[in-house]
């Protein structure tokens, strides 16, 4: 009985977990099937703009170049996350998490359309990137409840910077993914709590 009391206390984030445990099993099932599922998923600015193959704007948030990717998305997931889908709810969550994905493959496709090339992408990062855009703004919401002399805020804004700053350090990284995902996530998180009376930071310390 206290085990199922222990579980229940995380149901407030039960969407977050479950986008989690489907990436894990993606990335295991392409670990099984080769790259078939890539192929068939990823996004690619040619096969979106010009093959009409929209669905890789979504597909792609499922797939992973690799365990240290998988692992780096998940990290800031579950920790950010939580407290994010504890405010807006279950439903509100995954339609930030999977819009903020797609709006940053959409950044992502139409960068590449003017820069002239044809790259391919794949991961959750501008999903996840979304997700940490509404943390910021549910922080500067309820930063009247912070107690005095918190750095909750400014270790955010580092986090976030460190992130993009990471991204564009390394040549391989989608960093337009990365951004639009951020704002995505800055202007829905924005619009999602235009009604929410309190924010609760209890996760966040």
């Amino acid at each position: 009985m206290e085990n199922l009391q222990d579980l229940r206390k995380y149901s407030y984030c039960a969407v977050n977990l479950t986008l989690a445990a489907v990436q894990v099993l993606v990335f295991g099932l392409c670990a099984v099937t080769g790259d078939a599922m890539y192929i068939a998923g990823r996004c690619g600015t040619y096969l979106v703009l010009y093959e009409g193959q929209y669905w890789r704007l979504l597909t792609s948030v499922f797939l992973h170049a690799g365990l240290s990717h998988l692992g780096s998305n998940l990290l800031v997931q579950i920790l950010m996350g939580g407290a994010v889908e504890r405010n807006l709810g279950h439903i509100r969550y995954l339609f930030l998490y999977l819009v903020s994905g797609i709006g940053g493959n959409v950044v992502s496709v139409l960068y590449d359309r003017v820069q002239g090339v044809n790259t391919y992408s794949v991961g959750a990062s501008g999903a996840v990137f979304g997700v940490m855009g509404t943390l910021i703004v549910l922080i500067l919401r309820g930063r009247k409840k912070l107690r005095s002399g918190s750095s909750l805020l400014p270790r955010a804004a580092f986090a976030v910077f460190y992130a993009v700053y990471s991204g564009f350090r390394n040549p391989y990284t989608d960093n337009a993914a990365h951004l639009g995902g951020l704002l995505f996530g800055a202007a829905l998180g924005t619009l999602l709590t235009v009604t929410l009376e309190d924010v609760d930071l209890q996760d966040l310390r």
